[in-house]
């Protein structure tokens, strides 16, 4: 098989055009809507807080994380519908480049811009704040976002990566309704698992399990092979999903 079948720059470069090109409106529409929730709420949290930048560290790292989770749950949209589904596929390109097109766009582009957008919309929020004296509050002595302090431990980069790459994998695979579904099946497999480990052992080896596992570190150790597992096998499944639909 000659390489550029499997891979051609000036035909990735075309397709990544196409993709902006038809879905523009959206793009913008959800970095417009995503640019007004950081701010308010980065304001409201931060003002009612009035406790610092660390206090709120964990909320607008949640909002950015669930907003990248919907973004890339929306990947493929050409599969919502046969038509734009036969379409898609009939565009010249090769399956791996149209898995990157969508990669290249939601996991390369967006997320860097997403961390610009907390950074602006965060120091828009502290600049429009105004003291308050009856609370004591200062926006001056409100820390700046911080990214070496965003991403600390407790937000577990192995595991939230491994959270976007399955968002990824459901968007390929769904047809309608994606990002719920995928949702839905994030929930079932963790609950399905606690209620068979919950109702498979006694009381004695479930408290073992929860004191030694259910907290800390060791909680984020245990998930670790679940993690690396999802974030090896999404982008193969993805690719081989693209490929069947293609037969």
């Amino acid at each position: 098989m000659k390489t550029s079948n499997f891979f051609d720059l000036d035909r990735f470069i075309g397709l990544l055009k196409q993709d902006i090109l038809f879905n523009y409106k959206f793009y913008l529409a959800f970095l417009l809507g995503l640019s007004i929730g950081i701010y308010l709420v980065s304001y409201m949290i931060i003002r009612n807080l009035s406790a610092g930048f660390l206090s709120v560290n964990n909320i607008l790292y949640n909002l950015l994380l669930g907003a990248t989770m919907v973004f890339i749950g929306m990947s493929f949209p050409s599969f919502r519908t046969q038509i734009n589904t036969s379409n898609f596929l009939l565009t010249p390109g090769s399956a791996f480049e149209k898995l990157l097109v969508q990669f290249m766009v939601r996991f390369v582009i967006f997320i860097p811009l997403a961390l610009i957008i907390l950074k602006v919309g965060v120091f828009l929020a502290i600049f429009s704040m105004v003291p308050d004296p009856k609370t004591g509050f200062d926006p001056l002595f409100v820390e700046d976002l911080s990214f070496s302090k965003l991403f600390t431990f407790q937000n577990n980069i192995l595991r939230d990566l491994s959270y976007l790459f399955f968002a990824f994998a459901g968007s390929a695979y769904f047809k309608r309704y994606a990002v719920v579904k995928t949702m839905g099946a994030f929930i079932f497999l963790p609950v399905t698992i606690f209620l068979i480990v919950k109702l498979t052992g006694n009381q004695m080896n479930w408290n073992k399990i929860s004191l030694d596992y259910l907290d800390g570190s060791r909680f984020f150790l245990s998930l670790a092979p679940l993690c690396i597992g999802v974030l090896l096998l999404s982008l193969p499944w993805v690719y081989f999903n693209i490929k069947e639909k293609e037969l």
